[in-house]
């Protein structure tokens, strides 16, 4: 018979290479096209109901084992959908993270704070989904930010030509960037963060509530194109597509090797 340790280990290997490879395949793909194919998903998802399984008839604690399964498929399916149904991740990304909670994280080192109760019972793509919030927060909106800080400080004019309020105003300095209009009409990275009133004459920011399918988007660029055409506009304010299997790809290995790194700095903080 097996020895149920080696086919154990066997099984958190093969779960961990195929995820890792399935996410790196797919952040390629969405860097190059913004675009990503179900296979690597659907590749994700099988691999992880079949070693999943196995690790539950080999695991010591069959009950528990099994019970977090479930809960953790509970979970990413939900997160998935609300993630992407309140337009904080595009139609890859939800499904990258649905297909990511059939599978079970690998810690290689016996952390104390992975081993307390209460963190043996967090769902693992709930960490993983926090290290992913924690990688966009570092490299998506504070950048920007201080990008937008440096290039005011310039002597540059922010929204000379753009009607927002200042709510608007605010989210447009964390989310996007001011850009001649000749580099943007290349560019597959960004989508246009205003819109031309032809009521007021004015040009507006304008914050999608919803993601924006790749062809609802080119459609919206081809109309915003036009209206700079008709009005002569030289700089318009653009929105960075954010990367977000590359950002999940990030939360998956950093849950791999520490854990949740919210739950790690309350560990060590309060303890």
């Amino acid at each position: 018979m097996a020895d149920p340790f080696i086919v154990y280990q066997t099984m958190l290997y093969i779960q961990m290479s195929v995820v890792i490879v399935c996410l790196l395949f797919g952040s390629i793909m969405d860097l190059i096209k913004r675009e990503v194919s179900n296979i690597p998903w659907i590749i994700m998802t099988v691999t992880g109901i079949i070693t999943s399984i196995v690790l539950i008839v080999f695991a010591a604690d069959k009950g528990k084992v099994g019970t977090m399964f479930g809960v953790n498929i509970g979970v990413g399916i939900v997160m998935g959908l609300l993630l992407y149904y309140t337009g904080v991740m595009g139609g890859a990304d939800a499904k990258a993270v649905m297909a990511l909670s059939f599978n079970t994280p690998v810690y290689f080192f016996n952390f104390a704070f992975l081993l307390a109760p209460i963190y043996n019972w967090v769902p693992p793509i709930f960490n993983t989904f926090f290290n992913w919030l924690l990688a966009m927060v570092i490299f998506y909106p504070l950048p920007l930010l201080f990008y937008n800080i440096y290039y005011k400080l310039k002597g540059n004019v922010l929204f000379e030509k753009s009607d927002g309020n200042f709510a608007s105003k605010i989210l447009m300095l964390i989310s996007g960037y001011l850009i001649p209009v000749e580099k943007a009409k290349d560019r597959h990275d960004i989508v246009y963060s205003e819109e031309y009133d032809e009521d007021t004459e004015k040009w507006e920011i304008k914050h999608f509530m919803q993601v924006v399918e790749v062809e609802e988007e080119e459609e919206f660029k081809k109309e915003v194109e036009e209206d700079i055409e008709k009005t002569g506009r030289k700089k318009i304010w653009v929105k960075v597509l954010p990367p977000g299997i590359v950002f999940l790809l990030i939360g998956y290995v950093v849950n791999i090797l520490l854990g949740n790194i919210f739950f790690l700095i309350f560990y060590y903080t309060l303890g």
